[in-house]
């Protein structure tokens, strides 16, 4: 039999799980040819899979020094030397590998999520701009040098360069309504607009783009619409928590020190506890230990899927936030928490009707939100991301109006997004005391 075959049927053995045939043959393979390139690399990846990662680095690289211009060892190379958290190494061997292979699909999505761990931003950008050089109409290629030139403050470069990677990619592509999004928040609502109609009409049932093209025409929007946040954050459910902290996520922190410092105040833990827009459970550990017991209430399964994992909840609940509180519930709570939830939401009058009736006397939410500083204008606006930043005293007013209490608030900045920080309040509601 043929290497070529005899490989196949290792590599075939190894993703069946079959780890002790694949190495049978792998080393088989090895043992007629010591330098044989597939052969150390499928054998590097194998040794990964065993949890080896010092010798499946070693492998790869000895790989490598056979057959320098394997991109799917580079790949594989970059993938596990992320894993093990060296990311600069990882970044150049991702790197390496669009060099010799400008559309490496993988490569250029594993660049893009190092690009600002990776922190050479001089480096990246002469390399970018000879490959557009030499591949000019390579969506991916225009899409990482956007990154670069936005992360080093070069907005109309950036707005250049992510037009075109729209330009030369489909519609559909899945960084499309990403790039579209992106090109508004950097001042050029125009282009967003032309191409967010674009996705559209080339993706009709697209729920998101239909979202973003009415936020950039500035469409008078309530809220965000209930199917497109759960489909949103379905999709988004594997990946939240990694992308987050590549944000430098802080807002379930700060509810939380709110929270401590309530619970501080009291001798017991707050008997009924509800976490609104619970997420993948950022906040549930944060506050479990003052928490009797602890629901959380999400719209996407795929959020609650993970949270149950943390083993912190109660009770997971699936909705939309008014609906559940407005429901029969089977108690009051004396604590809701909602992190970066209300963003989702202009109009607040309902859901502070709402909260009125779901929190017991004397009861208290702890919230975030985007803080609208120009309060010259609207008391809510939704912004190109799709989310909502309120005006302190538009909170105030909604609040009192549902004969609520607002006792405090506080700027904080709750992550970084496009490389600015994005404002935000943290405050506190509380329902009257009984008579």
């Amino acid at each position: 039999m043929q290497t070529d075959e005899r490989l196949q049927e290792g590599i075939a053995a190894h993703r069946k799980g079959d780890l002790e045939t694949a190495q049978d043959i792998y080393l088989e393979i090895l043992n007629k040819d010591p330098e044989h390139a597939d052969g150390l690399h499928f054998l590097g990846l194998l040794h990964f899979d065993a949890g080896r990662a010092d010798s499946a680095i070693d492998l790869i690289q000895k790989s490598l020094e056979n057959d320098e211009r394997n991109t799917s060892a580079l790949n594989n190379l970059g993938n596990i030397l992320k894993i093990v958290g060296e990311p600069k190494a990882a970044f150049a061997a991702y790197v390496r590998a669009v060099e010799l292979d400008s559309r490496h699909e993988e490569a250029w999505k594993n660049i893009n999520v190092l690009l600002r761990a990776s922190g050479d931003y001089d480096e990246i950008l002469t390399i970018m701009s000879e490959i557009v050089r030499l591949d000019p109409d390579n969506p991916n290629a225009w899409h990482t040098y956007g990154l670069a030139l936005m992360f080093t403050g070069s907005k109309e470069e950036a707005s250049d360069a992510f037009e075109k990677s729209l330009r030369f990619d489909d519609p559909k592509a899945p960084q499309a309504l990403w790039r579209a999004r992106v090109l508004s928040a950097l001042g050029r609502p125009d282009l967003s607009k032309i191409h967010l109609e674009n996705i559209v009409a080339a993706d009709p049932e697209n729920k998101a783009a239909h979202y973003h093209l009415s936020a950039v025409r500035g469409d008078d929007l309530q809220h965000a619409p209930e199917d497109y946040v759960k489909t949103h954050f379905d999709k988004f459910s594997d990946s939240f928590d990694e992308v987050l902290e590549g944000l430098g996520y802080r807002a379930p922190e700060l509810v939380a020190e709110d929270v401590v410092a309530l619970a501080g105040q009291k001798t017991e833990p707050f008997p009924d506890v509800v976490d609104l827009g619970c997420g993948t459970g950022l906040c549930g550990p944060l506050i479990s230990d003052h928490c009797g017991k602890l629901t959380g209430v999400d719209l996407s399964r795929g959020m609650m899927e993970k949270a149950a994992q943390l083993n912190v909840y109660d009770f997971l609940v699936e909705g939309e936030l008014v609906s559940f509180l407005s429901s029969d519930l089977p108690t009051r709570f004396d604590l809701a928490v909602c992190v970066d939830t209300l963003c989702y939401i202009g109009n607040l009058r309902p859901f502070m009707k709402a909260l009125a009736g779901a929190l017991k006397p004397g009861g208290i939410l702890v919230a975030s939100v985007e803080h609208l500083v120009d309060d010259s204008g609207p008391e809510f606006r939704v912004d190109a991301s799709g989310r909502y930043a309120h005006t302190p005293d538009y909170i105030r007013k909604s609040t009192e109006e549902a004969s609520l209490i607002y006792k405090t608030d506080r700027q904080e900045v709750l992550r970084k997004e496009l490389g600015q920080e994005v404002q935000g309040l943290i405050f506190q509601i509380q329902k009257p005391e009984a008579n």
